[in-house]
């Protein structure tokens, strides 16, 4: 085969896709509904694929989301425990002034029941 023999035959292929005749002309045209279940099974599969990567992403945005929202729980919550604890009680007691402070000794019992 030469060089010219190949490329009319690129030629001639190149235009019988241009024209739709290629499945014709390479015998093809009985499989015409197989390479169209073909062609559509990959359309899916490929959309599928997206709409996978598309929930991932979404579920991994939510997952950052949710720790960010743990740590500032987590912050707030601590802030909590230090404002009911005596000693931040106390703190704050003495920042506005007042003389009343947290008890040296325990509580006695005035009267039994």
């Amino acid at each position: 085969m030469t060089a010219h023999t190949i490329w009319t035959a690129i030629k001639n292929s190149a235009r019988a896709l241009r024209n739709g005749e290629f499945l014709l002309r390479v015998r093809a045209d009985k499989l015409y509904m197989h390479i169209l279940y073909l062609f559509l099974l990959m359309w899916l599969t490929i959309m599928l694929s997206l709409q996978v990567d598309k929930t991932l992403t979404r579920a991994g945005a939510n997952k950052a989301a949710i720790e960010e929202l743990k740590i500032h729980h987590a912050e707030r919550e601590a802030a909590l425990v230090k404002l009911r604890s005596a000693s931040g009680i106390e703190e704050r007691l003495e920042k506005m002034g007042s003389k009343a402070a947290l008890p040296e000794e325990p509580a006695t019992v005035i009267k039994k029941r």
